[in-house]
């Protein structure tokens, strides 16, 4: 299934949040409960996920988190209740 993620990648010592979509196309993943099983055991592993390197470097303690799940056409699937419209950037 082809599925776009946007990630926030939070700077907590910047107070800052950048974002970025990216691409998916897993062919184990079928149903919005196999994108979430997928994004959260390769966040349990720590490097398969890198929003990191999609969004302006800066020199400080991060953390990610998959804010939006988009299908392949768009339409939006998932959305965190904590991310707010002002922060999309």
């Amino acid at each position: 299934m082809k599925f776009t993620v946007k990630w926030e990648v939070d700077y907590d010592s910047k107070d800052l949040k950048l974002y970025c979509d990216i691409d998916e196309d897993e062919d184990n993943v079928i149903t919005l409960d196999d994108i979430f099983n997928f994004l959260n055991e390769g966040l349990e592993e720590g490097f398969k996920f890198t929003p990191e390197n999609n969004v302006e470097f800066h020199d400080a303690n991060f953390n990610i988190e998959y804010v939006i799940i988009y299908d392949e056409n768009g339409k939006e699937l998932y959305r965190d209740p904590d991310y707010t419209a002002h922060e999309n950037q």
